[in-house]
């Protein structure tokens, strides 16, 4: 069975759907517990989480750090913290690498959400397998959901707090947007160079060795964006869990507001 291209782009739309529901659940905490209070119950672990992130997305793509701020609430531009780095702008892989560090909080929180979800409620990926047909969505939900609420309260008051707190700091600063457009475009470039080097290799293999295209090249196509479209449905699970408890938790956040 071919793999359908269409869950690849789920994560991207999940990306932008998490920077707003950070920010929603931000906004609301704020107003609810007073800038300077929400910032030091709420803002520590998220801001470490945040610029750890970007810190480990440098040292994957070769930047170099040259400053970290982990956490400063006292800070007059509103950046809670900061990662000062550099890289060279001749190596195509560092200019790439601007995406992965710009965007490092989204998937990381994402993926902490998701690893306290496993440790402290027993949900896990396993429970959600988008690929099996023979499984509903809402079936395997419910059945993770119902797992979850025989945890101890304890277990779900400390992922409460790690939902608001990392939740609410996967959101995208200027600086981290305005960083990745070299990468973007040097990300389309050896997209197009890609596509284009995989129909000339298809047009030379049709004139000359008609039968290596299906046998042996496209084989390997295949399992290559069945293993993209796998991992994509793994990050869309995790990101989707993340935006449903930042909303959430805003929401929850709003009625002691709405009750004066």
């Amino acid at each position: 069975m071919t793999p359908s291209v269409a869950p690849l782009a789920i994560p991207l739309l999940l990306l932008v759907a998490m920077h707003w529901s950070a920010q929603f659940l931000a906004t609301q905490s704020s107003r609810l517990f007073g800038r300077r209070l929400q910032l030091y119950l709420f803002g520590l672990l998220g801001t470490i989480v945040h610029e750890g992130s970007h810190i480990v997305a440098c040292v994957l793509f070769r930047h170099r750090v040259h400053r970290i701020t982990w956490f400063d609430p006292r800070a007059t531009n509103g950046a809670l913290g900061s990662v000062e780095h550099s890289y060279d702008p001749a190596s195509a892989y560092q200019r790439v690498g601007t995406i992965a560090i710009g965007i490092a909080p989204l998937v990381v929180g994402a993926a902490v959400i998701l690893w306290a979800a496993q440790r402290l409620l027993g949900i896990s990926l396993a429970d959600v397998d988008l690929a099996n047909a023979s499984v509903s969505a809402v079936e395997a939900v419910s059945t993770a959901m119902s797992r979850a609420l025989g945890a101890p309260l304890w277990r779900w008051a400390l992922f409460a707090y790690v939902s608001i707190s990392v939740g609410g700091s996967m959101r995208l600063s200027a600086s981290d947007v305005r960083g990745t457009w070299r990468g973007v475009v040097t990300l389309t470039i050896w997209s197009a160079a890609a596509l284009t080097a995989a129909a000339l290799v298809w047009w030379v293999l049709q004139q000359t060795a008609p039968t290596e295209w299906d046998t042996n090249v496209l084989p390997r196509l295949q399992h290559g964006l069945q293993w993209l479209t796998r991992t994509s449905e793994s990050v869309s699970i995790a990101m989707l869990l993340a935006v449903a408890i930042n909303t959430l938790c805003a929401l929850i956040l709003m009625l002691p507001a709405r009750a004066r």
